[in-house]
């Protein structure tokens, strides 16, 4: 049956009935995915919880009591099959004005918890997307079906190997609000099969406290390092075990505990505590090394923990399909100094993850592989500072990209080192801008890595007031990034 049959014939479906029409449930997929309320790319006609999730948010959103009374009518259909109005995309709008917006929309934040960063996966609308990141982060373009966007040209460079420091244009973002400190930002693009990057930076290699933003770095090491004790081994049989703190043991997925520690949900522990367990598989030196390998920049310390004790301070990290130990804790207790480093290494680390399926063997993390590295995608998928969600929503570009791929970590404190309330925020995004073009093209890829830092401080100090408006400065600068984005401005003049 067709929704169309419904309508035109005036019929009640009972949810039972519904279950076991395919053809319907493949209907109500298929809309429901137009409307953001499940994957695209999931569309088979069973009818499953993510169907009858999407349905109950339909049914909630234009308030239909179908989903509550198990009975769907013409009402139900007719509101199904009623296209949604596109916004015409919005990418003329103010700067300022968007910090007004969204001062108003931070207000109310705390300098531990300011409302934009810690919004919370749960209002993104890419929330049901996230196991499918993996896959979106395949996809290359072949120049026909799927084009690279901007096209390389000058001052773009292939994609650095292993331990090079890229040419970066310090100037490149010099439009950034002054409150942005350090920033680093990497346009990627492709030219006959091969990935290029352009680099643009502001202070982007001066060193200093990214806070929790570097905790992508150990569960990065931890994949590299089981991947290089068993090639095949697939991060997600993977779990770690040891006495927690309270002197209990636990036995856990590494997919959950990457989760919770991007997410800040605390379901197993606090994000801080997970962030120092990760970086018990090794002596600190040791993972200091291996980040300096990897981004060239020998100057990074990494010898940090994030303010608490490790989760699990001797953890073992075990196959839980063959029972063998891949990884024992480091026999010696760390010697806990600083984390200090810099923009450019956070975009590195973020764009050797995302990108990893583009780049050359001489530019991929050694021993890394994808199978493994798809779980740390999708934890990343569900860090709760949506600044890129809230950017695509107010430049009403949301229609008009598919799919969206948001990865992204979040920092963020008040330092009595440099007396001001800072913020971070590292990112890769991987867009496909489907708008038409004035004669026909194929999609367009896009695809950028950033890290912003930024500072305020008021005089008097009020620190909750500084998160406030640090909060809202960042949402505004990541916007201006994405707009520049798809309009190709970002490599403009730099």
């Amino acid at each position: 049956m067709q929704l169309a049959d419904i309508i035109h014939h005036q019929i009640t479906i009972q949810l039972d009935t519904l279950k076991t029409d395919e053809e319907l449930v493949t209907a109500i997929q298929t809309q429901l995915g137009k409307l953001g309320l499940y994957p695209k790319n999931a569309v088979d006609g069973d009818y499953g919880p993510m169907t009858e999730q999407g349905i109950g948010e339909f049914c909630q959103r234009f308030s239909l009591l179908s989903q509550q009374h198990h009975q769907y009518n013409r009402a139900f259909a007719e509101k199904l099959l009623t296209p949604p109005a596109v916004p015409s995309p919005n990418l003329s709008v103010k700067r300022e004005q968007l910090y007004t917006e969204y001062l108003n929309a931070a207000s109310g934040g705390t300098a531990d918890t300011p409302k934009l960063f810690y919004q919370g996966v749960q209002t993104s609308p890419r929330k049901r997307e996230i196991e499918n990141y993996p896959s979106y982060l395949m996809r290359k373009p072949d120049g026909k079906k799927l084009v690279a966007f901007p096209a390389v040209t000058t001052g773009f460079q292939p994609y650095p190997r292993v331990g090079e420091v890229p040419a970066i244009d310090e100037q490149g973002l010099d439009f950034l609000h002054p409150d942005i400190q350090e920033a680093c930002l990497c346009v990627g693009s492709f030219t006959e099969g091969t990935f290029y990057g352009k680099w643009l930076g502001r202070n982007a290699l001066q060193n200093d406290e990214f806070w929790s933003a570097t905790k992508i770095i150990p569960l990065l090491y931890l994949i590299t390092q089981g991947n290089s004790a068993a090639y095949h081994l697939d991060l997600d049989r993977c779990n770690i075990r040891g006495w927690d703190g309270f002197g209990d043991y636990r036995n856990l997925a590494v997919h959950d505990l990457a989760r919770d520690l991007i997410s800040y949900k605390g379901n197993i522990a606090t994000s801080n505590s997970l962030g120092a367990m990760f970086k018990r598989f090794a002596p600190q030196t040791t993972l200091e090394r291996w980040l300096q390998s990897l981004t060239g920049n020998d100057q990074s310390i990494f010898r940090g923990r994030y303010g608490e004790p490790p989760f699990i301070e001797s953890p073992e990290l075990f196959d839980r399909t063959t029972g063998q130990v891949l990884l024992y804790p480091d026999a010696q207790p760390p010697q806990w100094e600083s984390n200090t480093l810099s923009a450019y290494d956070l975009t590195r680390m973020i764009s050797l993850l995302g990108w990893h399926y583009y780049l050359s063997p001489s530019a991929r993390i050694p021993g890394a592989q994808w199978h493994s590295l798809e779980s740390a995608v999708r934890a990343l998928g569900h860090d709760p500072a949506r600044l890129t969600d809230l950017a695509l929503a107010k430049l009403n570009l949301e229609e008009h990209l598919d799919p969206i791929v948001v990865l992204s970590k979040l920092g963020n404190g008040v330092t009595g080192i440099r007396h001001r309330t800072e913020a971070v925020y590292v990112a890769l995004v991987h867009l496909l801008d489907c708008r038409p073009q004035q004669s026909y093209q194929p999609p367009r890829l896009i695809t950028f890595a950033l890290a912003l830092r930024g500072a305020r401080k008021l005089s008097p100090r009020n620190v909750n007031q500084e998160a406030v408006e640090l909060d809202a400065r960042m949402a505004t600068e990541v916007t201006e990034v994405v707009r520049r984005a798809v309009q190709g401005e970002l490599i403009v003049g730099s």
